[in-house]
């Protein structure tokens, strides 16, 4: 890697663990950092695993402008909601993960565009998801009668040893047609290939009208690797794991330390200035 730092002219970052501090809100010090970006005509847009629904508050309190990703880059959307590129998967790729994961001790949720769907949303698992997201789930019986317009299955546990063994495992049984990473110890996230984060990174970039090599990303997760190794400028979170932060450029502090305006101010403005 050059030590040049390239030329910044976008902003891609993740949500939780990233953006978004320990309460899940927006400090001070990031929404200013934003701000700084956009008075230097560097737009900032969200790139998440959650779907649009849980993405858009935040989309319309920093005041972005432009397109963002949700399901880790199977759905692209405007600040007004209206989708502009989904990625799906086949109906007969969705009854093939069921029948994979039905026999194992995971809970499974479907996600499209629009909805969340469970079959219990009483468990712990669920709540912790809606207080995460503030969305509510619907419950319908049978996930296998909703096969059509998934854009995301999730597959939860709270033994994470076995969602690891998954992510591992998994990939190997749908020949390439689906992308499985973690967005948290606890959750593996499918969904069809080109639903990944540096592929967002590229599609984003093209949307935006730069190239990837100058773009900046931020991150903290398994599913961010994607993401950190296609753009120009990577940054890892301070509680990343080293695995993650060994494929950054750059580490910043902790979301409690406001790591992310000052990933901001000491990384990427300087940057957004060179050209």
């Amino acid at each position: 890697m050059s030590d040049t730092a390239p030329i910044i002219k976008l902003v891609l970052s993740d949500m939780d663990g990233t953006i978004l501090g320990p309460d899940k809100r927006l400090s001070p010090a990031t929404c200013k950092a934003v701000e700084q970006l956009a008075a230097h005509h560097v737009p900032v847009a969200l790139v998440s695993a959650r779907l649009p629904a849980a993405i858009l508050p935040y989309v319309r309190q920093l005041g972005l402008k432009g397109p963002c990703a949700g399901f880790n880059g199977g759905v692209f959307f405007s600040p007004d909601g209206t989708i502009l590129k989904s990625y799906r998967f086949p109906p007969e790729d969705v009854t093939a993960l069921l029948a994979r994961l039905a026999p194992l001790p995971v809970e499974l949720w479907f996600q499209t565009e629009r909805e969340w769907l469970v079959r219990d949303a009483s468990t712990a698992l669920v709540q912790r998801e809606h207080n995460l997201t503030s969305i509510t789930p619907r419950e319908v019986a049978e996930l296998s009668s909703h096969d059509e317009a998934v854009n995301r299955v999730m597959v939860c546990s709270e033994d994470t040893a076995l969602i690891a063994r998954l992510e591992a495992e998994l990939p190997a049984s749908f020949g390439g047609r689906a992308s499985m990473l973690r967005s948290a110890p606890h959750k593996l996230n499918i969904t069809p290939a080109l639903a990944n984060k540096g592929d967002a990174v590229r599609e984003l970039a093209q949307l935006y009208g730069v190239t990837p090599q100058n773009v900046a990303v931020l991150g903290d997760a398994p599913n961010d690797l994607p993401m950190l190794s296609v753009a120009g400028m990577s940054i890892a979170m301070g509680q990343a794991p080293e695995g993650v932060k060994a494929q950054a450029r750059y580490v910043t502090k902790t979301p409690a330390e406001d790591g992310w305006a000052y990933a901001a101010e000491r990384f990427i403005i300087p940057a957004a200035l060179s050209q």
